[in-house]
């Protein structure tokens, strides 16, 4: 399922190794020029040590998984996506390209409007996922983060009142310390990895909804 859906979106990993082959035409060299999706998206997550976020094959199959769920019956968006793959090769603009997927699409019953209701159709889908995802990672943050900054709020109230004792309470509140620093390095990771997750999400989301975006905007175009 993943390798199909890939070949009808223009994912970077794919493109990545293209960059230095020699360009065989103008019209190829334009055409991957207006089709090739931006490499990299950051979303503000709370760290600062964060990298921009990636395509991951994890997000792909969520994502294409869930459009895949809601195929519709008959020629949809995902016909006329794949009779525009099939196309990309062939020396044309990109008007030439729709309007010869759509010339082939209208004989098996395709509307430019069913075409672009379906998409967007996916579109909302897409969107549903990017929810699902966003309220999954704000639990993570929860559980991850917020628990332990209370638990850090806990412990310095308790060094507080420690420090009101005798002596021989200063050894119970070194080993206090030493645990809010764990617990700050334990915090910094988790922000970490959870940004990174977001941002690679994001990526995934974004890389996809552009193309999609574009579709719909070249037939409303040429159609």
């Amino acid at each position: 399922m993943l390798k199909k859906f890939k070949s009808l979106f223009i994912i970077e990993e794919a493109e990545s190794n293209q960059e230095s082959k020699p360009v065989e035409d103008k019209a190829k060299s334009t055409q991957k020029e207006e089709s090739t999706p931006s490499k990299s998206f950051q979303v503000q997550t709370g760290s600062t040590t964060t990298g921009p976020g990636k395509v991951q094959d994890k997000f792909l199959t969520v994502l294409f998984d869930a459009l895949a769920a809601s195929n519709q019956q008959g020629f949809d968006y995902m016909e006329f996506k794949d009779f525009l793959r099939s196309l990309a090769n062939v020396p044309m603009d990109d008007g030439t390209r729709y309007k010869s997927a759509f010339a082939t699409a209208q004989t098996m019953g395709a509307t430019k409007e069913n075409i672009i209701s379906s998409a967007k159709q996916y579109l909302s889908i897409l969107s549903k996922e990017q929810t699902k995802f966003q309220d999954a990672l704000q639990g993570q943050r929860d559980r991850n983060l917020t628990g332990k900054q209370d638990e850090i709020k806990n412990l310095e109230q308790t060094i507080h009142n420690k420090e009101a004792e005798i002596e021989k309470l200063k050894a119970d509140i070194e080993a206090h310390r030493k645990s809010i620093g764990n617990l700050e390095k334990e915090i910094n990771s988790a922000s970490e990895k959870l940004g990174q997750t977001a941002n690679d999400f994001e990526a995934t989301y974004q890389t996809l909804l552009s193309q999609i975006q574009e579709d719909i905007r070249q037939i409303e175009s040429h159609l």
